[in-house]
């Protein structure tokens, strides 16, 4: 009987330190660990105060790549904004990014945290434990973050709403800002 009771403290200490912790809507963020800057570095690398898009990415990941060009208008839009800034992130090597960077142009402050500290951090990641990216959080001026979603959910309501300080709703990733497909 006591070696139960000891297997199940031990077990349920366990579970409760090494857990992982899920960010959610309205948690305070952590600091984002950078350890290298690739493109669009800012004069200005202090990212407190300000609103930040905050896009997950590998040079692996198509969907990652086939949503630069929308995050590109995106940014373009609110380029007026000027404490609003996009900063894409991934854990891979200046080394191993930089024939993407060639070929895929990004408008955002591309970053690396090679680390992974970023990822582990905003726990992105899927039920089987594997990443899931393309990832895009949304962190207000003040360290809160208010939308968790994929890139292709982002429009104009969900942002305007944001750099108000409104409430995002669920039925707000309804309206696209996209063009339609092409019909066949």
């Amino acid at each position: 009987m006591r070696k139960l009771l000891l297997f199940v403290f031990v077990f349920a200490f366990a579970q409760n330190t090494f857990s992982q912790i899920k960010l959610k809507v309205g948690d305070k963020v952590p600091d984002l660990n950078i350890t290298d800057y690739l493109a669009n570095a800012p004069k200005d690398k202090n990212l407190k105060g300000k609103y930040i898009l905050l896009e997950f990415w590998a040079t692996w990941c198509t969907s990652c790549l086939a949503e630069v060009p929308n995050l590109n208008k995106t940014q373009e839009r609110f380029k007026d904004k000027k404490d609003f800034v996009f900063v894409s992130i991934t854990d891979e090597s200046p080394e191993k990014t930089k024939k993407t960077l060639e070929r895929v142009k990004f408008k955002s402050i591309v970053v690396s945290d090679q680390t992974k500290k970023a990822l582990n951090d905003f726990v992105v990641d899927n039920a089987y434990g594997g990443y899931a990216i393309p990832k895009t959080f949304l962190i207000d001026n003040q360290g809160i973050l208010r939308w968790i979603g994929q890139p292709w959910l982002l429009n104009d309501v969900v942002l305007n709403k944001f750099l108000e300080g409104k409430e995002i709703l669920v039925s707000d990733n309804t309206v696209s800002n996209r063009p339609p497909e092409p019909g066949f």
